[in-house]
């Protein structure tokens, strides 16, 4: 039977949790999700940032269809230059892989840029940033919230995220499933819904 101190101090202890929880809830959710800094001038990124985006977008999407640059130039471009506090995390993220570049690849002389390393070198460095995990494992994906710098954290939800969403919203990352549009946009092709997925054929 619970003695009546026991329940008291019990009942201190969990108040006490509690009640940090609630003090420690806003630091705790800026670990989980980073928040942007809306106060943050708007504006685009110079070209050597810009370069190291670029790459990051070619070196998360799939190697084919490839798009041409300009294609995450352009939206790069377009969110930071309406959306407050993009740019500055478009920056922090191009300052974080050329600092991770350099960390990993400067015995090879010089301080290299992640936009200037071969695909191969730019997977290592986003390896070396970013937990490795299957998308269904919600465990180690939390865990890395909780783990991982606010750098790395925001690089992952306020710069890859929006890049892969885009590629896989457009043609291009249609194409990769076999589809020639995005649901709700017609293809080219009236009769492309009625062939078989990856079908290219056309018939008159």
């Amino acid at each position: 039977m619970i003695t009546r101190r026991t329940f008291l101090l019990t009942g201190i202890a969990v108040s006490a949790a509690t009640a940090t929880a609630y003090v420690a809830r806003p630091y705790l959710s800026e670990l989980v999700v980073p928040r942007l800094d809306t106060t943050y001038p708007l504006g685009v990124l110079q070209d050597a940032q810009m370069r190291n985006i670029v790459a990051l977008g070619e070196t998360v999407v799939a190697p084919a269809p490839l798009p041409p640059a300009d294609f995450f130039r352009d939206y790069v471009n377009a969110i930071t230059a309406t959306q407050g506090g993009f740019l500055k995390e478009f920056r922090r993220a191009s300052a974080t892989l050329s600092i991770a570049s350099a960390r990993l690849f400067a015995q090879d002389g010089g301080l290299p840029e992640f936009a200037d390393l071969p695909l191969a070198r730019r997977d290592e460095v986003l390896r070396a940033l970013l937990w490795q995990y299957p998308d269904q494992d919600f465990i180690l994906r939390k865990l890395e919230k909780l783990a991982a710098s606010r750098d790395a954290l925001a690089l992952r939800v306020h710069v890859m995220t929006p890049l892969i969403e885009r590629y896989y919203r457009s043609s291009y990352g249609w194409a990769v499933v076999g589809y020639e549009s995005f649901p709700g946009q017609p293809p080219s092709d009236p009769r492309a819904y009625t062939k078989p997925i990856g079908d290219k054929s056309v018939t008159s």
